[in-house]
């Protein structure tokens, strides 16, 4: 808490000294009714760039915005999304922003896609943001009680604390502020927003531009950035820094290509020297998960690293607007080949409900989580060696053996590694602006039952068999169904989410069945 309270004071001291500098810089992680408008407005050319990579800066939808109003004709249901957006935009550019939200359930979603959901059974926070410039800074924090994160506790935090400065075309941060990569709807491979963001630094660019260079112009617009955060909590290693970079463009209409990185490195009691620093970054020499029968190689090895791609492209059915998308993500990232790969696969469709402005939005997707040679199980598979599979890898280290994850929760894929998740989501937005949203899902957590009991997989240099391991969302194997239904309901004193839950089964409930049945209420007011 003592670290936490010095990087906020910090934050505070950075915005106070800084010039006048930018108004309300992001699109934050959580809005689902506002992720489905953006889509809609870039399915339909209005927004350019890559939109997959959130928080979404503002600058770049707004100049979407812009093309919409420039008199040009638009369908009523585009004609509603833009409304929303604009809305939302003039929102963020005032000199000062309240948001308040206060939410309550009787149990914790295990499943956590694109919205927010409650962490615990009370979940309330606020955030006041002051926009002068070029110079935003949001000072944030809330109160949860009954976290179903492993334990049964309350505590306070600083999350929605950020300060942005904005340098051109550039927005530098620094913050609680959340992540996710990549095209999936119900989840991300590598940056999502599973666990608490973590404090972290970096920059993004604001508006996706060509490159008006040789070559790099092929690649359309462009999308950068990169950040760098620590794990503040107890590990087997204190203070972990972790870094997330990725590059995305558009070199045709419709097609959007992502390139990601994660890296957790250094950590008290571990080497960070160039060596380990620069290993980390370009996968030469120094490798993950080293030969545990070498002892200089395993104590001086770079650290845990992933990385992966995504491609996304969309095709245009009259007034139906259609995405199709994959993700794949390397556990292990040894001198510049990839291998040991996740993958997420889905398709997600937009269109017009009737002819005054409502919507609606379907997507399909599958996940899966345990690690295997990229075309591993499809006609290709002998492309990479045939059914080669990685049980155990996905998610887990030799070294950082607590695993990618952040309060014990996965910073990538929700359900953790070697999981597989199913899904098929419907939402309907009508005219008065009210979501009405529904969802199945099919959930194998944990197929390898690797953890129960914990296993020690990576043994160490001196013969020792190593820390024993398992998964965090559930140490053993367990396979559900989960049905989800809700509204998103904007009324005069708020807007209100009620959402309502069944799981057919529950993780961690080895040998019987544990049904659970939960009603969630989330209450939020922005002025």
């Amino acid at each position: 808490m003592v670290l936490r309270m010095r990087f906020a004071a910090g934050l505070a001291a950075l915005a106070l000294g800084a010039a006048p500098a930018l108004a309300g810089p992001f699109a934050e992680v959580g809005d689902r009714q506002l992720r489905s408008d953006v889509e809609l407005l870039s399915a339909a050319g209005l927004i350019e760039g890559p939109v997959e990579s959130w928080p979404l800066p503002w600058a770049q939808i707004d100049e979407g915005l812009n093309r919409a109003q420039d008199g040009r004709e638009l369908s009523p249901h585009l004609a509603a999304a833009a409304a929303r957006l604009d809305r939302l935009s003039d929102l963020a550019a005032q000199r000062r922003v309240v948001d308040i939200r206060i939410g309550g359930t009787n149990e914790a979603s295990v499943a956590r896609d694109f919205g927010t959901l409650n962490r615990a059974r009370f979940d309330g926070s606020a955030r006041v943001e002051f926009n002068t410039g070029d110079l935003s800074l949001s000072l944030g924090g809330g109160y949860r009680t009954g976290v179903v994160d492993g334990t049964n506790n309350s505590y306070a935090h600083l999350e929605g604390t950020q300060v942005a400065v904005r340098l051109g075309n550039w927005a530098f941060y620094g913050g609680y502020t959340e992540q996710w990569f990549g095209p999936g709807q119900d989840g991300a491979l590598m940056w999502s927003n599973s666990a608490r963001p973590m404090p972290k630094v970096g920059f993004k660019r604001l508006v996706p531009r060509r490159i008006n260079f040789p070559v790099l112009r092929w690649l359309g617009p462009l999308q950068f950035e990169i950040f760098g955060g620590v794990l503040d909590e107890d590990r087997e290693f204190d203070n972990i820094g972790i870094v997330g970079t990725r590059l995305s463009f558009q070199p045709a209409r419709g097609l959007t290509i992502g390139l990601n990185r994660a890296q957790m490195l250094c950590g008290q009691g571990r080497p960070c020297g160039l060596t380990q620093i620069a290993g980390s970054f370009v996968g030469v020499l120094v490798s993950d998960n080293a030969n545990p029968n070498d002892p200089d190689s395993f104590n001086n090895q770079s650290g845990n690293q992933l990385a992966g791609w995504d491609i996304t492209y969309v095709q245009r059915f009259g007034k139906v607007a259609a995405k199709f998308y994959f993700e794949g993500a390397a556990e292990d990232f040894d001198n510049v080949i990839l291998e040991q790969y996740t993958r997420l696969i889905g398709t997600t469709w937009l269109g017009p409900w009737g002819s005054n402005g409502a919507s609606w939005k379907a997507s399909f997707e599958y996940a899966d989580t345990l690690a295997v040679s990229l075309f591993n199980g499809t006609p290709l598979e002998g492309i990479t060696g045939g059914q080669t599979r990685y049980p155990g890898s996905a998610y887990n280290n030799s070294l950082y053996t607590d695993g990618y994850t952040y309060r014990r929760r996965p910073i990538g894929y929700w359900t953790d590694g070697d999981s597989r998740n199913l899904s098929f989501a419907f939402a309907l937005t009508d005219t008065r602006n009210r979501r009405w949203y529904a969802q199945v899902r099919s959930v194998h957590l944990n197929i390898t039952d690797l953890g129960n009991p914990p296993r020690a997989i990576f043994p160490r240099p001196n013969g020792d068999p190593g820390p024993v391991i398992s998964y965090r969302v559930s140490r053993n194997s367990e396979k559900f169904a989960i049905l989800t239904a809700g509204a998103e309901l904007p009324l005069k004193i708020g807007d209100v989410r009620v959402e309502g839950r069944f799981q057919s089964d529950s993780p961690n409930s080895p040998g019987r069945r544990d049904p659970q049945a939960a009603i969630e209420v989330q209450f939020r007011q922005r002025f």
